[in-house]
C-alpha cells in the first residue's frame, strides 16, 4: 500500500478528514519557531502522560489478584504469598491507592506542562500574526474588515493552539490508553477482545460523517462572528453618527440577527457534538454487554478465571472512554483546522518587501514625480502621468477637485502604494532602492482622519520619536500651537485621551498629530488635509501649526481649497490624475 492510500485510509477512521491534516501541518510549518522554543515541555509533558496511562492500565489488576489469589482459591494457593489474608488485602488495598496518586499526579503535571506550553505558543503564535498583518500592504487593509480580523487575531489563535498542541497531546495520551487495553483484552482472551471491538466500524463511520459536517459547521460558525465583530467594532467606532440619526435600535436589531446567526451555528455544532458522544455511550454499552456475555460463559467452562473477567469488564467500560475523548478532540481539531485555515488565509499574504536596498540617514528633502500613473483596482486611473519637481525646503501646497487624485499621490511618495508605472524620486534617487523602513521614517505624515491613540498625551507625541525628551515633547507641543492647552488639564502631558482622542477637540487632536510630526526626525512633512472638518478659528491655529513645524523641512499639504493660510512657497493643482498648473506664491 502507498504513503498517500495508508494516509486516505487512515483518515477514514478517525474523527476527521485527511484535508485537515494539511491545513494543520501548513500552520504548524508556518508558526514552526512558536512550537520549536516549546519542544522539550512538549515532549516532558507527552512522557508524563503515557506514564499516566501505564499507571491506568494497572488499575484493574490489584482487583484480579485479590478475587483470583485471596476470595476465590483454597488456603494452599494463599501460603505461596506467605501472607494472613488480612496483611495480603491490605496489600491490595494499598497498591490500588497508590496507582491512583501515581496517576492522578502524572495526569496532573502532564495537564500543568501542556497549558505552560500552549499559553506561550498562543502568545508567540498572536504576535507573529499580529507582526505579519502591520507588514501587509495598504490595499490589504482597505478591505479588510477589523472587527473580522481581531476575531481572527483572538478568537482563531486560541482554536489554533488546540491544533497544534493540546489536542495532539491529548490524542496521544488516550490512544495509548486505548491501544494498550486493546492489547491486554487480546492477552487475556482474543474472543473478548473481538466483542468488545464489535461496535467500532459503524463508530468509526459515524464518527467521519459527523466530523465533517462539524468542520463546516464550525467555519461557518467563525465567518458569522467576524462578519457581527466587524459590525459592532464599525458602528462603535461611529457611535455619534447612531445616536445623531437616532438609529439605536435599529443598529442593534441589525447586530442581534449577526450574532444571532453565529449562535444558530454554534448550537448546531453543539447537537452534532452531543450526538457524537451519545453514540460513543450507546456503542459502549453494546460492547460491555458483548464482554460480559461472552466472558461470563468462558468464566463458567473454566477457560477464564473471574479475575481475567473483571480486568476484561473493567477494560470494556473505559474502552470507549478514550474513544470519546479522542471524539471529543476530533471536533476540536475540526474547530482548530476552521481556525487555521482562517489564520493561513493572512499569513499567506504577502508582505511588504522592505529590500535591501540603501540605508536612509536622513533625506535633504528634494521631491520628484516622473510620469507616475497608479490604478486602483487594476484598471481605474488615480494617477495618470504625474510629474513635478519640489526642491529642497519647499513648502508645496497641493490642490484640486475631489477624487483628483490628490492622496494617491501622497499615497505613492510614502509608499503605502505602488505606481503602475513611472517614478518617485527622493534627492535625485528612484524611492526603490532605499529600505523602506528608513524610507518611511524619513518622513513625518498627518493623516486626514483623527487617528490618535488612547494613551496619555505625552505617549502620543513620543510616537513620532520614542526616545525623545521631556523637552523635545515640549516643544513639539509648542510648535503645534498646543502646550498652553494641554497645561491647562490636571494632568498635563499625563492626560490619557480616551479612544482616539476623544477628550480633546477636532483642532485640539489635529494639532497633537502635528505634534506628533513635529518631534520625528523626518525631513520630508506630509499632511493629508489638515484643515479638513474644523471651524474658521481651528483652521487658522491648525495652519500656523503646520507653518511652524515645517520650517526647514520639505512640506507638502494636501488641501481642497485655496492656500487656506498656508503661505506655501509653491501651489500644485492636481485635476484628473495629472498636474494641471504650478504656481509660485
Amino acid at each position: 500500500m502507498s504513503d498517500r492510500s495508508a494516509r486516505r485510509g487512515l483518515a477514514r477512521l478517525v474523527p476527521f478528514r485527511r484535508v485537515q491534516f494539511g491545513v494543520l501541518l501548513e500552520a504548524s510549518r508556518t508558526f514552526r519557531p512558536a512550537l520549536a522554543g516549546q519542544r522539550k515541555t512538549l515532549l516532558a509533558s507527552l512522557g508524563l502522560a503515557l506514564a499516566a496511562t501505564a499507571a491506568e492500565l494497572l488499575k484493574p489488576w490489584p482487583i484480579k489478584v485479590l478475587f483470583d489469589e485471596v476470595l476465590i482459591v483454597d488456603e494452599g494457593a494463599r501460603l505461596r504469598w506467605n501472607l494472613s489474608p488480612d496483611r495480603f488485602a491490605l496489600g491490595l488495598a494499598a497498591s490500588v491507592a497508590a496507582i491512583a496518586f501515581v496517576s492522578a499526579a502524572l495526569s496532573a503535571r502532564a495537564s500543568v506542562l501542556t497549558a505552560e506550553a500552549g499559553r506561550k505558543v498562543t502568545t508567540r503564535v498572536r504576535r507573529d500574526l499580529f507582526e505579519h498583518l502591520h507588514r501587509l500592504e495598504m490595499p490589504y487593509h482597505v478591505s479588510a474588515r477589523s472587527g473580522d480580523l481581531l476575531v481572527r487575531l483572538m478568537g482563531d489563535v486560541n482554536l489554533l493552539r488546540d491544533g497544534l498542541v493540546s489536542s495532539w497531546l491529548a490524542l496521544a495520551e488516550r490512544g495509548a490508553l486505548f491501544i494498550g487495553m486493546v492489547v491486554v483484552l487480546v492477552m487475556i482472551d482474543p474472543w473478548l477482545a473481538l466483542g468488545a471491538l464489535a461496535p467500532m466500524p459503524l463508530l468509526a463511520l459515524q464518527l467521519q460523517r459527523s466530523s465533517t459536517t462539524l468542520r463546516k459547521v464550525t467555519r461557518r460558525q467563525r465567518r458569522k462572528e467576524g462578519d457581527a465583530a466587524a459590525f459592532a467594532s464599525e458602528t462603535l467606532r461611529q457611535v455619534r453618527v447612531v445616536k445623531a440619526y437616532a438609529r439605536e435600535a435599529e443598529t442593534a436589531k441589525r447586530f442581534a440577527e449577526q450574532t444571532g446567526s453565529g449562535e444558530k451555528a454554534a448550537v448546531k455544532a453543539a447537537r452534532i457534538t452531543a450526538r457524537m458522544s451519545r453514540l460513543t455511550e450507546t456503542l459502549s454499552g453494546l460492547g460491555l454487554a458483548l464482554v460480559l456475555y461472552i466472558g461470563t460463559r468462558r468464566v463458567i467452562s473454566g477457560e477464564l478465571t473471574p479475575g481475567d473477567l473483571i480486568v476484561a469488564t473493567t477494560y470494556a467500560r473505559l474502552l470507549f472512554k478514550p474513544l470519546r475523548r479522542i471524539a471529543r478532540e476530533g471536533g476540536r481539531l475540526a474547530k482548530a483546522s476552521s481556525g487555521a485555515e482562517r489564520l493561513l488565509e493572512v499569513m499567506r499574504q504577502t508582505p511588504e518587501n522592505s529590500g535591501d536596498g540603501r540605508e536612509v540617514e536622513a533625506f535633504r528633502g528634494a521631491v520628484s514625480f516622473r510620469n507616475v500613473t497608479c490604478r486602483y483596482d487594476g484598471t481605474t486611473d488615480a494617477l495618470r502621468g504625474l510629474s513635478f519637481d519640489l526642491s529642497e525646503g519647499t513648502f508645496a501646497l497641493v490642490n484640486g477637485p475631489s477624487g483628483s487624485g490628490k492622496s494617491t499621490a501622497l499615497a505613492v511618495l510614502l509608499r503605502l502604494t505602488t505606481p503602475a508605472s513611472g517614478s518617485v524620486l527622493i534627492d535625485g534617487i528612484d524611492q526603490r532602492e532605499y529600505e523602506l523602513h528608513s524610507y518611511r521614517r524619513s518622513f513625518a505624515y498627518v493623516p486626514q482622519e483623527i487617528e490618535l491613540f488612547s494613551g496619555t498625551i505625552r505617549e502620543n507625541i513620543l510616537y513620532g520619536c520614542p526616545d525623545a525628551s521631556d523637552l523635545e515633547v515640549e516643544d513639539a507641543a509648542r510648535r503645534a500651537l498646543l502646550h498652553d492647552v494641554i497645561t491647562m488639564f490636571p494632568d498635563g502631558y499625563e492626560t490619557v485621551l480616551g479612544e482616539n482622542g476623544a477628550r480633546l477637540s477636532g483642532g485640539q487632536a489635529r494639532r497633537l498629530m502635528i505634534a506628533r510630526a513635529a518631534i520625528s526626525k523626518g525631513t520630508i512633512l506630509v499632511f493629508d488635509e489638515p484643515l479638513a472638518g474644523l471651524d474658521p478659528e481651528s483652521r487658522l491655529l491648525v495652519a500656523a501649526a503646520v507653518r511652524r513645524s515645517a520650517a526647514g523641512r520639505t512640506t507638502i499639504v494636501v488641501h481642497h481649497g485655496e492656500s487656506g493660510g498656508f503661505e506655501p512657497d509653491v501651489v500644485l493643482h492636481i485635476d484628473n490624475g495629472r498636474l494641471d498648473e504650478r504656481r509660485m506664491t
